[in-house]
C-alpha cells in the first residue's frame, strides 16, 4: 500500500511539472487602469504588450511567439477597430513573423497577419521572466456608435490561436487577455446636447405657463 501511494504521489508530481509552464499577456496603455480606456470615435490609442512566461512542461524555454488581435465582444459586426502600427523596438522577439505589415490590419474579428516574432539567431532561448513584446496602436472608426463597450483580446482558439514556442518547435497556447474599450462622446457633443435639452425644457416650461394662464 505504501509503495502504491508513493507511486501515485510521484505521478501527480510529474503531472504538475508537465503542466507548469504559463504564458500570460499583460496590456498597459500608461493611463489609469492598464488594460482599459475610454475613447471617442475616430481616436487612436496605444498599449504595450508584455509576456509573463514561466518555464516548464512541454515548453521548457522561450524562443518566440505568434499572436493576432481580435474583437472578442461583441463577437459580431460592426468591427470598428484596426491595428495601425506594431512597434517591436526593444523586444527580444525582433525577428518578426510578418516583417512588412500592411496597414490598417482590420479586426474583423481578427487581424490578417501574425504580429509575433522570434529571437534572432545567437542569443539563445529565454527562461522564466516578463518580456516586452510590442507596442500596438489601434484606431477606432469615426462612425463607431458612442456609449458602446468593446473587448479586444489576443486570439485564443481556432486556426489563429496565439502561442509561444521553444527552440524545438513545441508550442503552448496563450490564454485570453482582454483590453476593454469604452466609447464616449466628444466633450463638445455633451455641451451641445445639454444646450439642446435646456432649450427644450425652457420652451416646454413657457408653454405650460401660457396654458395655466
Amino acid at each position: 500500500m505504501k509503495n502504491h501511494l508513493l507511486s501515485i504521489l510521484a505521478a501527480c508530481a510529474l503531472t504538475s511539472v508537465c503542466s507548469a509552464q504559463t504564458a500570460v499577456f499583460n496590456y498597459n496603455d500608461g493611463v489609469g487602469t492598464p488594460n482599459a480606456g475610454s475613447y471617442h470615435p475616430g481616436d487612436s490609442f496605444t498599449f504595450s504588450i508584455n509576456l509573463t512566461y514561466v518555464a516548464g512542461g512541454s515548453v521548457p524555454n522561450l524562443e518566440g511567439l505568434s499572436y493576432w488581435l481580435q474583437q472578442t465582444s461583441p463577437a459580431g459586426s460592426p468591427f470598428n477597430f484596426s491595428v495601425t502600427l506594431r512597434d517591436a523596438t526593444g523586444s527580444p522577439f525582433s525577428d518578426l513573423q510578418t516583417p512588412s505589415l500592411t496597414y490598417p490590419q482590420s479586426l474583423n474579428p481578427s487581424n490578417a497577419n501574425d504580429l509575433g516574432g522570434a529571437q534572432p539567431v545567437g542569443p539563445g532561448p529565454l527562461g522564466s521572466g516578463t518580456y516586452f513584446v510590442a507596442n500596438i496602436t489601434v484606431s477606432i472608426d469615426p462612425s463607431a456608435p458612442i456609449f458602446g463597450t468593446y473587448v479586444l483580446s489576443n486570439t485564443f482558439a481556432g486556426g489563429k490561436t496565439s502561442v509561444i514556442s521553444d527552440n524545438n518547435g513545441h508550442t503552448f497556447a496563450i490564454p485570453e487577455a482582454d483590453y476593454t474599450v469604452t466609447l464616449v462622446p466628444e466633450p463638445g457633443t455633451w455641451v451641445a446636447g445639454s444646450l439642446v435639452l435646456a432649450t427644450l425644457l425652457f420652451t416646454q416650461r413657457r408653454r405650460v405657463l401660457r396654458f395655466c394662464r
